[in-house]
């Protein structure tokens, strides 16, 4: 029998750099299964897990909306996301979300799976779903979305070979709903 523990990385001591509800930067000192230490192994937590959803219609089109990123100083294409607030399942995050960020209401929602998008440095966890559309109205959050759109699933296998959606959440909830889902 194989012992997990000699398999894990320890964390000896812990030096919290940045705390908050939406991110922490830790800086650790760890002990690899070999027995090396790393003085200063940076960690960031995440203290919310977060969903996102492909939305498909009976056209079998995929709901992309346009999101206005700080971060990177652009407008990207992505699938609806967000986190999960305190005393929600991932369920009615992904409801919610997808209503405020494309005006949908949902059916068949579908757990798919989950991803760790940077797993290398971070504890970040990302439940992806996928549903149809039951309802829709033309009401977006205008603060993060600039627009919607229907798109065919050739259409988005074309966006997704040509580079042109980068986020990275977005990127494999499409592989994987596309492969797996539709």
């Amino acid at each position: 029998m194989i012992d997990i523990n000699k398999e894990l990385i320890k964390k000896l001591d812990r030096q919290t750099i940045y705390e908050s509800e939406w991110i922490s930067l830790f800086r650790d000192k760890v002990e690899m299964p070999n027995g090396d230490i790393i003085d200063s192994f940076h960690k960031l937590h995440y203290p919310f897990e977060s969903v996102s959803v492909v939305i498909i219609n009976e056209n079998n089109e995929i709901l992309m909306i346009q999101s206005r990123r700080y971060s990177t100083n652009s407008i990207e294409w992505e699938i609806p996301a967000g986190r999960i607030e305190r005393n929600e399942t991932k369920e009615e995050t992904a409801r919610r979300e997808c209503m405020e960020e494309t005006g949908c209401t949902l059916k068949d929602l579908t757990y798919l799976c989950y991803e760790n998008p940077s797993n290398g440095m971070s504890d970040q966890k990302v439940h992806i779903y996928g549903a149809k559309v039951k309802s829709e109205i033309n009401v977006i959050d205008d603060n993060e979305v600039k627009t919607k759109q229907w798109i065919k699933k050739e259409k988005i296998i074309e966006m997704l070979k040509n580079n042109d959606i980068h986020c990275g959440v977005s990127v494999l909830a499409l592989l994987y709903a596309i492969q797996f889902y539709l």
